[in-house]
């Protein structure tokens, strides 16, 4: 029996969809290893100590251009998400097409395990290789420097493979009743994901900046618990003011 078209239709739009997240949340770690890349060409002296404020300057400044181009990527992902919200298929559809989805899903169900084990092993192996780059390293600085590059890179890699076959998984247990909901079913308010959008480069960003540039260095962690007080006291107001319109 061939599945409705919904169902296929909403298969496909939430596994592109997937697809992009993976790629945005990749772009993110891929950011931060130049973030880190960036500092250790001027950790490395590769400045002359006339220029290391001016270049310092102008890191903070690309910093900040990658960070709102971040924010921009993460607004028109989180917009997109409406399209896959009104693909969604209704009970109906679900229940009839239930057999074709059950017999879908035990047949990409190993292949798709293998790629959430084989991501969480290569994800385990970048502590290993930051501890081997700390130990083969001779100044502990520039060590912590490309070993946490090291691990952005893999963690990029691990995301890109894991996160689609993770919300695959997802997808078929919510069709066949597994769970209760399908993707964003909860009252669609996307008011969160708009909010963290905007915080999650910006926030990063600003921690950067404050940990390898500023003049308090050791209290730069202070930003996120910050940022994320922010962020939930910009989403209860504007919930609220929603609810009194």
């Amino acid at each position: 029996m061939e599945p409705d078209e919904r169902i296929v239709n909403y298969m496909k739009e939430r596994n592109t969809y997937a697809k992009t997240v993976a790629c945005v949340l990749a772009v993110q770690l891929f950011a931060l290893a130049v973030y880190f890349l960036l500092y250790a060409l001027i950790a490395e002296s590769a400045f002359y100590s006339e220029s290391e404020e001016i270049a310092k300057f102008v890191m903070i400044i690309i910093s900040s251009i990658i960070a709102v181009w971040l924010c921009i990527m993460n607004f028109m992902t989180v917009v997109r998400a409406r399209k896959v919200y009104i693909t969604k298929p209704d009970s109906i559809a679900i229940r009839d097409a239930k057999d074709t989805v059950r017999l879908a899903y035990d047949t990409a169900r190993p292949v798709l395990i293998f790629k959430i084990t084989y991501s969480l092993v290569l994800l385990t192996v970048s502590g290993i290789v930051y501890i081997i780059i700390q130990i083969f390293t001779e100044d502990q600085n520039i060590g912590q420097l490309f070993g946490r590059i090291a691990c952005a890179v893999i963690a990029a890699v691990c995301i890109l493979a894991a996160y689609p076959s993770i919300d695959r998984i997802s997808c078929y247990r919510a069709l066949l009743g597994e769970t209760h909901e399908l993707y964003i079913d909860r009252g669609h308010n996307p008011l969160m994901a708009y909010v963290l959008a905007f915080a999650s480069p910006l926030t990063i960003c600003v921690w950067y900046a404050l940990r390898y540039y500023g003049p308090r260095q050791d209290i730069a962690w202070i930003v996120f618990p910050a940022s994320a007080l922010i962020c939930l006291a910009v989403t209860f107001l504007v919930s609220w003011n929603r609810q009194d319109v």
